[in-house]
């Protein structure tokens, strides 16, 4: 590869790069857009953006039952049957 290649390869890659760079750019804007338009919005009506955002449902609290003790999960018969030609092998 002579250098008037690389040259363009390396200049390819910086166009890509940068045009991913303005993409990623002009995405982070319009989330802040969007961002700043839903704030507004929560203003308008009201609404706390902080804390609970279900005031009228919040989650349960710990009730200090204990999920019931589970056996292990059981081997298929073909996990079984693996078992016992690979035990030989080891």
């Amino acid at each position: 590869m002579n250098q008037t290649e690389r040259k363009i390869q390396s200049e390819e890659r910086r166009r890509k790069s940068d045009e991913a760079q303005r993409f990623s750019e002009d995405r982070m804007q319009l989330l802040d857009t969007i961002r700043e338009m839903i704030d507004i919005e929560f203003e308008r009506r009201g609404v706390k953006t902080e804390g609970n955002p279900h005031p009228e449902n919040p989650p349960p609290e710990g009730t200090g039952r204990e999920p019931p003790d589970r056996k292990p999960p059981r081997r298929s018969l073909w996990q079984r049957l693996m078992g016992i030609f690979t035990s030989g092998l080891l």
